[in-house]
C-alpha cells in the first residue's frame, strides 16, 4: 500500500523540524535535530548573480513599417461578404450534414470534399472559420448537383 508524507515548511529549517516532529511519531522517541549553520552570501556576490540572470530588455520594432507589396498574394477564396448579409452562418452540424449528403455519391464525391477543405486551408469542416462558412456552404451544395 503506498503512503505519502508531505511536510510543509516556509524554509527548510521549518521543513526539517516538522519532519523530526514526524519521525518522533513514528520512532516513538524524540530525535534531536541539528541545524549546520548557513553561510550568507556575500552581497557583492548576490548583485553579480542578479546581474547575471537578469533578462535583456526588448528590442524594439524598427521604426519604418515594411513596404506593401503591388498586389498581394490571395490564396484564400473569395467569400463575396456582399451577398452575405442575408443569410445566417451555417453551424459544423448543417456543414457536415450537407457533406455527409454529397459524400454519399460515392468515393469522387468524397475527394471533392477533401479538396474543397484543402481549398479553404482547413482539415476538416468544423475547422471552417465563420467568415468563410457561407462561401464554403455554397461550393459544398454545388458539388451536390
Amino acid at each position: 500500500m503506498p503512503v505519502l508524507i508531505q511536510i510543509n515548511g516556509e524554509n527548510a529549517e521549518q521543513a526539517i523540524q516538522e519532519l523530526a516532529a514526524l519521525s518522533t511519531g513514528i520512532v516513538g522517541r524524540s530525535v534531536p535535530v541539528e541545524f549546520a549553520p548557513v553561510p550568507e552570501t556575500p552581497k557583492a556576490e548576490r548583485t553579480a548573480r542578479a546581474a547575471r540572470t537578469k533578462p535583456e530588455p526588448a528590442k524594439a520594432p524598427p521604426a519604418t513599417p515594411p513596404e506593401p507589396e503591388d498586389e498581394p498574394a490571395n490564396d484564400e477564396p473569395d467569400t463575396n461578404d456582399s451577398d452575405t448579409s442575408d443569410e445566417p452562418i451555417p453551424t459544423d452540424v448543417e456543414l457536415r450534414e450537407i457533406a455527409r449528403n454529397v459524400g454519399a455519391k460515392g468515393p469522387e464525391a468524397k475527394a471533392a470534399i477533401k479538396e474543397l477543405l484543402g481549398k479553404y486551408g482547413v482539415p476538416n469542416i468544423t475547422a471552417v472559420p465563420e467568415a468563410k462558412r457561407i462561401a464554403f456552404k455554397r461550393e459544398l451544395e454545388a458539388l451536390a448537383e
